[in-house]
């Protein structure tokens, strides 16, 4: 993780836990969601690193390709739902 997205993330969560708040809602961080995405994020970077010189360039472009039009077709399809 980059430094800078570490600090801002630090800061969010400090301010987001001290700032008033109106009445009835929570602004407090959900600390087990905030650590599985942390665990998820390190993972992931971490087995990206490592296996990224055993894929080929071109199939990792298709298969992000593939994943965002897979997306965009969905959040498209459930406007008109």
């Amino acid at each position: 993780m980059r430094p800078g997205a570490f600090l801002t993330s630090i800061a969010g969560v400090f301010f987001y836990s001290v700032i008033p708040a109106a009445e009835g809602l929570s602004t407090r961080p959900d600390w087990l969601l905030g650590l599985l995405f942390g665990a998820g994020g390190f993972a992931g970077m971490y087995c990206g690193a490592r296996l990224q010189k055993f894929v080929p360039q071109k199939f990792i472009k298709l298969m992000l390709g593939e994943i965002i039009t897979f997306l965009a077709d969905r959040y498209i399809l459930q406007v008109f739902a």
